[in-house]
């Protein structure tokens, strides 16, 4: 220890005097790091002077061996870097480069990655696929821990509309997201179909909601609840696609094709279609 200490004290000398190129924070590592620490800067500066770099400083995460969790709380977050998609990096073959993206993604929005994570998990690099098992499971437990919150808020104020969207859209999120087994996502469906019913009696633009409520019905399974819901949509918003759009929807799926022509032939003429209104049509009519 005695030799580190001397060794740590030469380098942060020579960097606190400028008589070296290395930067200051470089000294938490000569410091803290015993005997490699004061070893990495001499190898630094060694390169800076034998300009193997083309005069440009050596920085010390490039002497390390990989980027690694340890060197993220060093960097500064305002440094720039190089910009490379994560769904790039995932198919790049190069180790270090998937490692450096799947930590900087841990910093991020990993709700932005799902997808993407999803597919890291299988990774055959050990690093990568820990590191997206470790940012989904963590996306997971915020969400779930965010919903437990809202859900308590509704309950404590349940006249709260701004609450109870907020309630509704965290609930719609984690049931897109793909993180849910088969089983727990009809569980999260059906507390997403309550919630969906207090929002409708909340709200003062219920044909989005009452949509919302047609398509969950479908996802459980409930045709009987969704025809209902279709019927009202076509009665009340009888000029709008979307009302009959859903209301094709519920037909298809539940592979009913009396109600299907029952319905087509209700259509008003009047409907001003949309281009996505008609190839929603068409692919479900395909």
């Amino acid at each position: 220890m005695a030799l580190h200490f001397m060794l740590a004290g030469i380098c942060a000398f020579w960097i606190l005097s400028g008589r070296t190129r290395l930067r200051r924070e470089y000294i938490v590592v000569a410091v803290f790091v015993p005997i490699f620490g004061p070893l990495l800067a001499g190898a630094a500066e060694a390169m800076n002077m034998m300009e193997l770099q083309n005069s440009k400083p050596v920085d010390l995460e490039t002497l390390a061996l990989g980027e690694n969790i340890l060197w993220v709380t060093l960097k500064s977050f305002d440094e720039n870097r190089d910009i490379v998609p994560l769904e790039e990096a995932i198919l790049i073959n190069d180790v270090n480069v998937r490692r450096k993206y799947m930590l900087e993604t841990l910093y991020s929005d990993p709700m932005k990655f799902l997808d993407v994570l999803n597919i890291a998990k299988y990774n055959e690099d050990v690093e990568t696929s820990h590191y997206a098992t470790t940012t989904i499971s963590k996306a997971q437990k915020d969400l779930q821990l965010s919903i437990q919150k809202l859900a308590v808020a509704v309950e404590n104020d349940p006249g709260d509309k701004a609450l109870i969207d907020k309630y509704v859209e965290s609930l719609e999120q984690y049931i897109e997201s793909g993180l849910l087994e088969e089983h727990l996502l009809r569980n999260m469906r059906i507390v997403f179909s309550k919630a969906l019913e207090r929002q409708l009696a909340a709200t003062d633009q219920p044909q989005d909601v009452l949509i919302k409520m047609l398509k969950n019905s479908i996802k459980l399974g409930e045709f009987n609840a969704a025809y209902e819901i279709a019927d009202r949509l076509a009665q009340e918003w009888p000029l709008d696609e979307r009302s009959w759009i859903s209301y094709i929807r519920a037909c298809v799926d539940s592979v009913d094709r009396k109600r299907l022509e029952e319905v087509l032939s209700r259509m008003p003429a009047e409907i001003q279609w949309t281009r996505e209104g008609r190839e929603s049509l068409k692919y479900w009519l395909s």
